[in-house]
C-alpha cells in the first residue's frame, strides 16, 4: 500500500430503467444528467452491468462505459493503484442519488466493441472493463442522496449528487464497502469481492 495514494473511484452513469442490462427508454435519454446523451438521443451505458446475460471476452473480462472518460483517459498516476470503481447514478423519478453497483480490479481502455443485443444496433462504446466475475449490481442499492453518514466516505466530503469522477482513499473504500454489505447483507458475491478488495488495499 502506498501513502497517499487512490485505491477507487466513484463515477455517475446515466439512470436505465432496466437495471443497465438493457436499452435505456426514451425518457431515460430525455431525462439524462448528461448533455450528449440528450443531445444525440445516444447512450453506451446501457449495457454496463448486463454481465450475466451477455458473454464475457475470451479471457473472461466484460465491458463497461464511464461517461466522464468519454472525451479523456484517466489520470495514469491517480488510477495506478484503483482496486475498485463504484457507480452511482441519478434516478430521475425521485431525483435520487443512487450507488448502484461496482466493476473491481478494472481496466482503463477505450474500445469500440459490437453489440451483444440485437435490441442496440449500434456498436458500443466502452472504456472500462473487469473480469465478469468481479463485476457486481447492487441487489439493494444505496441511497446517498438520504444517507445520514454519506460524508464520511464520499470523496473529499463532497455532496453525491456534485461529483462525476472522483478519486477515493483507502478510508473512502474501506467505509463504502462496509456500507454496501450493510444494507446487503445476504450478499455472498459482494461479500467475496469485498473480501479480495480489502486484501490488495493491504488488509487481511
Amino acid at each position: 500500500m502506498t501513502k497517499d495514494a487512490f485505491y477507487g473511484v466513484l463515477a455517475a452513469v446515466d439512470w436505465n430503467s432496466q437495471g443497465w442490462q438493457g436499452p435505456s427508454t426514451p425518457e431515460d435519454l430525455a431525462n439524462a444528467n448528461f448533455n450528449f446523451v440528450k443531445e444525440q438521443d445516444i447512450t453506451y451505458t446501457s449495457l454496463n452491468f448486463g454481465h450475466l446475460l451477455f458473454p464475457a471476452d475470451e479471457s473472461g473480462y466484460y465491458r463497461g462505459f464511464l461517461p466522464h472518460l468519454f472525451t479523456k483517459s484517466p489520470d495514469a498516476e491517480k488510477s495506478r493503484h484503483v482496486a475498485i470503481v463504484f457507480i452511482k447514478s441519478k434516478d430521475w423519478h425521485d431525483g435520487k442519488t443512487y450507488l448502484v453497483g461496482f466493476y473491481a480490479f478494472p481496466i482503463f481502455k477505450k474500445e469500440r466493441v459490437q453489440s451483444p443485443t440485437d435490441a442496440i444496433t449500434h456498436d458500443v462504446e466502452t472504456n472500462i472493463k473487469s473480469l465478469a466475475k468481479h463485476i457486481h449490481l447492487l441487489p439493494n442499492p444505496i441511497n446517498l442522496s438520504d444517507h445520514t453518514e454519506a460524508t464520511k466516505f464520499l470523496p473529499n466530503d463532497k455532496k453525491p449528487g456534485k461529483m462525476g469522477y472522483n478519486y477515493m482513499n483507502r478510508v473512502n473504500v474501506e467505509k463504502m464497502l462496509d456500507v454496501m454489505t450493510a444494507q446487503n447483507p445476504g450478499d455472498k458475491k459482494l461479500s467475496s469481492i469485498k473480501l479480495a478488495v480489502l486484501r490488495a488495499l493491504g488488509n487481511e
